[in-house]
């Protein structure tokens, strides 16, 4: 059987402190700092095929540290560009100006307002292809 420390012992790095004064604090903050989740990204890119592409707009979510995986995909299906680097672009300009938008505001809410305002929708039962 273990023994368990309790906050009140004193700490087995042998500081003479108490273990809940020493090492537990530290402990605990790693803790908290290895749950810090979700977090998001947003990218901008293209949706579509060749001579064919629509601006569009990932949101990635943190499942892990160094880990992102797509939580939506945002397009702007009413314009189209013949070159992909084109709607990527356009893509670009707008979630820049959305974010202007929240630093004006203040608030997360302000950017889904604005890119929907643009045109954006959601889209399901998509493909992503990793190269």
């Amino acid at each position: 059987m273990e023994d368990k420390i309790g906050r009140n012992d004193p700490c087995p790095c042998g500081s003479g402190k108490k273990y809940k004064k020493c090492c537990l604090i530290s402990l605990q903050s790693k803790e908290t700092q290895q749950h810090i989740f979700p977090k998001f990204r947003f990218e901008p890119g293209s949706y579509g095929d060749i001579g064919s592409f629509a601006p569009s707009i990932s949101c990635l979510k943190q499942t892990e540290p160094d880990v992102w995986d797509y939580h939506f995909v945002l397009v702007k299906s009413q314009v189209t560009f013949h070159e992909e680097g084109d709607a990527s672009y356009a893509a670009e300009k707008d979630l820049e100006l959305a974010f202007n938008h929240k630093k004006q505001v203040g608030s997360d809410y302000i950017v889904a307002e604005y890119l929907k305002a643009e045109g954006y929708l959601s889209v399901s039962d998509f493909n992503i292809v990793k190269s």
